[in-house]
C-alpha cells in the first residue's frame, strides 16, 4: 500500500473529497453484472451473467433477457442496443425487441443516433462500420463504410466546429495494421493506420483521412476534447522508433489534420489520455509507473505538467483502454492495484480514498453525478 499511496496536495478541496463516498451498489435482485451502461438520461443499465437486461436506476426493473454478456450495450433515445447470445445485433425498446443476423465485433463499441445505431460488424474476414436501422420486427444494415476498421474500434460522433459532444458525424479508427509498430498491449497486436470522418447516414467520407508514414494510432477509441472554437479528437500515435504520444486531431479545409502532439515516450511505452472538466490528462506508462500528467495546448505542442505517480487506467492486454471516468464535478482514476481509486476534482487536485475494493476494477461508466465501477467479481460499486 506504501507504493500506492499518493502525496496529498496541501490545498486540497477537502469539502468535495469528504462528500465523495464509495459504496456497493445493491445487486441482490440482479445478481452478478457482466456489462453496464449509462443512458443519455443518466440511468444505469446492467446485463447480468445470465444475459438479463436490467434497468437499475432510478428504479430497479428487469426489462428483457437473451442478451450477450460479451458485448457492451449502448443506451440512448429510449433504446438499448446490444447483441443476442449468438453475437448478432439486437435492439430493445419498451414496445418491441428487434432482432437481426448482423454479427457484431465482440470488442467494438456502438454509438446511438436518434433513428439508428452505428456499430462494427464482422463481414467475412473484415470488420466494417455499419449503420443499423429497424424495419418491422427486424434490424438491418442501411449503410456500410467501404474501408476496413479496427475489430475493436469505438466510433465517436463529433462536430469539429461545435464543442458539444454527440453532435455531427462519425470518427473511426480504420485500416488495421499489424506490422508498422509491434507492441500489442491493447488486447491484440492490431493498430489503426488512419483516422476517418464519415457522414452518419451514408458512412461516406466527409474529410480526407489522417495517416502518417511510419506511425499508427495505438488506440481503439477517442476522447472528445472541447475547445472555445469547437472540438478535437484525442488519440495516441506511436512509431518511427518512438512510443506513444497524445495527439489532438482536428478538421481543416476538408482534411483531418494533426493539430497538437505531446512529446513521445520511449519505444514500446504507451499512454492513455482522458478528458475531465475541459482539461486533457494522460496516464503515461500505466503498466509501469502510472505517471499522471496534464496537457495544455501551446501552438503545435501539448505542454506537459507532472501531477502524481501510481495510477493505471488500463490493465495490460485488455481492450478497455481507459478506466478513468468523469462525472460533472469529479473524476475517478484507479490506482495501479485496481482496487483503490483516487478522486480528481475540478481544480486538478487529487486524493486517494482509503477504502479497498473487494476485487479489481474491470469497467467504469459515469453519469452526471456518479461513477460506477464494475469489478472482476461481478459487483458494481458507486462513487458519488
Amino acid at each position: 500500500m506504501k507504493k500506492l499511496s499518493l502525496t496529498l496536495v496541501s490545498l486540497l478541496s477537502t469539502s468535495l473529497f469528504a462528500q465523495i463516498q464509495l459504496s456497493p451498489f445493491p445487486m441482490q435482485a440482479i445478481g452478478k453484472a457482466a456489462q453496464l451502461a449509462v443512458s443519455d438520461k443518466d440511468e444505469l443499465f446492467i446485463i447480468n451473467t445470465q444475459g438479463e437486461l436490467w434497468q437499475a436506476t432510478p428504479i430497479m426493473n428487469k426489462l428483457s433477457d437473451g442478451f450477450s454478456t460479451q458485448i457492451a450495450p449502448s443506451v440512448a433515445y429510449n433504446r438499448v442496443a446490444g447483441a443476442d447470445k449468438q453475437g448478432n445485433f439486437m435492439l430493445w425498446t419498451a414496445k418491441q425487441r428487434y432482432t437481426s443476423t448482423i454479427p457484431l465485433a465482440k470488442q467494438a463499441g456502438m454509438h446511438p443516433l436518434a433513428f439508428a445505431t452505428i456499430a462494427v460488424s464482422k463481414q467475412g474476414k473484415q470488420h466494417k462500420l455499419v449503420r443499423i436501422e429497424t424495419k418491422g420486427t427486424q434490424a438491418e444494415i442501411t449503410a456500410m463504410a467501404s474501408t476496413e476498421v479496427l475489430p475493436d474500434a469505438q466510433p465517436m460522433q463529433i462536430d469539429f466546429k461545435h464543442s458539444a459532444p454527440n453532435q455531427g458525424h462519425i470518427a473511426i479508427l480504420a485500416k488495421p495494421d499489424n506490422s508498422t509498430y509491434l507492441h500489442g498491449v491493447l488486447g491484440d497486436a492490431i493498430e489503426a493506420a488512419e483516422v476517418q470522418y464519415l457522414e452518419r447516414h451514408t458512412l461516406e467520407p466527409l474529410a480526407e483521412g489522417l495517416s502518417m508514414k511510419g506511425l499508427v494510432f495505438e488506440a481503439n477509441r477517442f476522447e472528445h476534447f472541447a475547445t472555445n472554437s469547437g472540438a478535437k479528437l484525442v488519440s495516441v500515435m506511436s512509431g518511427n522508433g518512438e512510443g506513444g504520444r497524445t495527439v489532438l486531431v482536428g478538421e481543416q479545409n476538408g482534411k483531418l489534420v494533426l493539430e497538437q502532439s505531446s512529446s513521445p515516450l520511449p519505444n514500446n511505452r504507451w499512454q492513455s489520455p482522458f478528458v475531465f472538466n475541459r482539461k486533457l490528462y494522460a496516464v503515461q506508462m500505466p503498466h509501469l509507473h502510472g505517471k499522471l500528467v496534464e496537457y495544455t495546448p501551446q501552438g503545435a505542442k501539448l505542454s506537459e505538467h507532472f501531477m502524481q505517480d501510481g495510477f493505471s487506467n488500463h490493465r495490460y492486454g485488455e481492450y478497455e483502454t481507459n478506466l478513468a471516468a468523469s462525472a460533472s464535478h469529479f473524476a475517478v482514476l484507479p490506482l495501479r492495484d485496481y482496487r483503490h481509486i483516487a478522486i480528481l476534482d475540478s481544480q486538478g487536485q487529487l486524493q486517494a480514498l482509503a477504502q479497498t475494493l473487494p476485487a479489481e476494477i474491470r469497467k467504469t461508466r459515469a453519469s452526471k453525478d456518479s461513477v460506477y465501477l464494475l469489478l472482476e467479481n461481478g459487483q458494481i460499486w458507486l462513487a458519488q
